[in-house]
């Protein structure tokens, strides 16, 4: 089979397997009470900043001493420093490219924070995504923090596997992309989580091509890469958790269970549930903006 049709029948497969694995009837159950529903109607403005970069998906990056990195980085008008924002995009682990939450950071930018588009390696038969993926959001944490606009805090915000990923840097971002070539640490001030699947346990062959191999075969590796059992290793960590009511691919309780063992290891979350929300929705500023601003702005 030629390498382009593998690639894409692989793609086919996994997604179809996360699926699977993600929606159906064999999510665990939970008692934990949501609060009050809330939805974004705002759209975003128009943009009216400048760029470091100027095409999608990506493009590699030189900020003065900083090395190169695979991303789209934005920087507001006006006087800095700027806090800064690394955004994280979906695509179960094996497609997709920052174009996809470009709306969002193009939102974010206008109110005032400088934001990093980060690209990372995608899954697939010829290289698994773990550890690399986590590597390249680490070094993209590491990149915003040290960027001369940046005024040292950052928030992670990831869709989908995207969230998944930023939540391994916001709870352990210092065991990854230690040889990026950025000094600082890897673990952001803030974590923003939309329509997550935290628990890569449940997902079971959805996740091979991610990890590789399966846990029988590389046990510790499901486990350092498995948010779920990381909640405990970042207790200053201030989260915001978001899900959407009709998501139709990744079961709420996947945020429910994140937010309630973030909580019970002593950190500070907030779970939010998006009104009619579908999983694609969930990264679009019209359904989200709102709700990511209110809370940035606390």
């Amino acid at each position: 089979m030629a390498s382009g049709s593998r690639r894409s029948l692989t793609t086919l497969v996994a997604l179809g397997l996360i699926v699977a694995a993600c929606s159906g009837g064999s999510a665990e159950s939970t008692t934990t009470s949501t609060p009050e529903a809330s939805t974004s109607t705002t759209a975003p403005a128009p943009t009216t900043t400048t760029s470091t970069t100027s095409t999608l998906p990506t493009t590699t990056t030189t900020v003065g001493e900083l090395p190169e990195l695979d991303a789209r980085v934005k920087i507001p008008e006006g006087d800095g420093p700027f806090p800064a924002v690394v955004l994280v995009h979906g695509g179960g682990w094996v497609v997709g490219d920052p174009s996809a939450v470009q709306p969002l950071a193009d939102l974010l930018t206008d109110e005032g924070f400088l934001t990093v588009n980060t690209a990372y390696q995608l899954s697939s038969f010829d290289a698994a995504g773990f550890p690399a993926a986590v590597d390249d959001v680490a070094c993209a944490v590491r990149f915003a923090r040290a960027h001369p606009d940046s005024d040292g805090s950052v928030v992670v915000i990831g869709h989908s596997a995207g969230a998944h990923l930023g939540a391994l840097v916001a709870l352990a971002g210092d065991d990854f992309g230690e040889d990026c070539g950025v000094g600082g640490s890897a673990v952001p001030d803030r974590l923003i989580g939309l329509a997550g699947p935290y628990d890569t346990d449940r997902l079971g062959i959805a996740v091979l091509l991610f990890f590789g191999a399966g846990p029988d075969l590389i046990p510790e590796a499901w486990a350092a890469g498995n948010p779920q059992l990381q909640t405990d290793r970042n207790p200053g960590l201030d989260s915001l958790i978001m899900y959407g009511e009709l998501d139709g691919l990744v079961e709420s309780s996947f945020a429910i269970n994140f937010h309630d063992a973030l909580v019970e290891s002593g950190s500070t979350s907030l779970l939010e549930l998006v009104e009619g929300a579908r999983h694609s929705d969930m990264d679009d500023p019209e359904w989200v903006g709102d709700l990511i601003l209110a809370w940035l702005s606390r």
